[in-house]
């Protein structure tokens, strides 16, 4: 029985940790596509300076 109780413990553990994990990578992502939009916009600016 407590053996059941250790695998329902990491089970939810590791499901945490998944949806955490998500969740950073998402965020990243979101900042890497704004990071790369204003890089875009400067290129673009510096093109239009030349």
């Amino acid at each position: 029985m407590i053996d059941l109780g250790v695998v329902i413990v990491l089970m939810l553990s590791l499901w945490s940790i998944t949806v955490t994990l998500k969740k950073l990578t998402a965020s990243i992502l979101q900042k890497q596509d704004q990071q790369l939009k204003l890089l875009e916009e400067i290129k673009d600016k510096l093109k239009n300076i030349s």
